[in-house]
């Protein structure tokens, strides 16, 4: 329920300031969402300043770390009044992109994309070795669904579902479905389908998951304040139960969280401020604090890279960053 961005859309703020200066640097087009599936190779989504109405969604990808980019086919997304446009790639040709209620894959890196077909609000998206997977929240519940990485069509998978519209989170292997003090549910993959197991975090706390190798992750995010909330971090060690491992710094509301073999890094943001937090263990440390809207799609290519976006489309900023060295360091990606 934390980590959603409102995407005003202002024709004034898309040719000004820090917006105007992304656009210039060669696509047009002004970062919404961003996934990487190497160090050297991503896509952004975001709307193409160069669109008279200002409102037209566009797809860019990079082989050579964002030295270079170049225009991918963008089916017909609608800009989101209070969501965001997002991407998701599980490698260079399959990929998902939604405008939150539309939700189109590809199996050959943007030149085709197929609808979903299913009706319902988008909520997390995810991939592991057996495919996609996104929760859908229809009206009354909300369901994970599946599809393979190449082909075929969305159907639900059984058992994972929730009444009301949960925040779902999804990693490779486990996944987490929560109504904010109702419920918190949680599910493993095993190769007799999916398992309930009991959950990493209560109904009062926000779930995010990350895998590490055998290792399972979760951030539960609680008790929000001005800007602040407890991010306990607890870990299943090859399979194990979850146990505490270490909490975060307060600072901040979560919005995003990704793991690695060489770091833990949470996102968050409060008090006009936006931190990246790095652990784990004991130890923290907050290598990135910026001024200004939030941090999201915060997500590890491989142990050492990391990228994430800072705001987007209508906002004070609309950013891509990128660590090379587990999240120690930061620079901005021109698009």
């Amino acid at each position: 329920m934390w980590g959603k961005r409102i995407a005003v859309l202002a024709v004034s703020l898309l040719l000004t300031g820090m917006t105007a200066s992304a656009a210039r640097a060669g696509t047009g087009v002004v970062p919404a969402s961003t996934s990487w599936t190497s160090a050297d190779r991503g896509f952004v989504l975001g709307l193409d300043t160069s669109c008279q109405t200002a409102n037209c969604p566009q797809l860019v990808r990079t082989l050579d770390g964002g030295a270079s980019w170049t225009r991918v086919r963008t089916p017909a997304l609608s800009v989101p009044e209070t969501d965001r446009l997002r991407v998701l790639f599980a490698n260079d040709s399959a990929g998902l992109v939604t405008d939150g209620e539309q939700l189109f894959a590809t199996s050959s890196g943007g030149a085709r994309w197929e609808p979903s077909g299913i009706k319902g609000t988008v909520g997390a998206l995810g991939f592991d070795g057996a495919g996609f997977l996104a929760v859908i929240y229809d009206g009354t519940s909300s369901r994970l669904f599946h599809r393979d990485l190449w082909s075929g069509s969305w159907q639900p998978v059984p058992g994972v579902e929730v009444k009301g519209q949960a925040s779902g989170s999804i990693a490779p292997g486990h996944v987490s479905l929560t109504t904010i003090g109702v419920e918190s549910r949680y599910w493993t993959r095993s190769p007799a389908g999916w398992l309930e197991e009991p959950a990493p975090c209560t109904e009062f706390s926000a779930t995010r998951l990350g895998t590490a190798g055998p290792d399972r992750l979760a951030l539960c995010s609680s008790d929000p304040g001005f800007g602040t909330m407890t991010k306990e971090l607890r870990q299943a060690v090859g399979g194990g139960p979850f146990e505490t491992v270490g909490v975060a710094p307060r600072e901040g509301i979560t919005t995003g969280f990704a793991v690695s073999p060489e770091a833990v890094l949470v996102a968050a943001t409060g008090r006009d401020w936006s931190f990246v937090h790095r652990g784990p263990g004991e130890k923290w440390g907050t290598p990135l604090t910026l001024g200004g809207p939030p941090l999201e799609d915060l997500a590890f290519s491989d142990a050492r890279h990391a990228t994430l976006v800072r705001g987007g489309p209508g906002q004070e900023f609309a950013e891509v960053h990128r660590s090379d060295d587990a999240g120690l360091t930061w620079k901005i990606l021109s698009v």
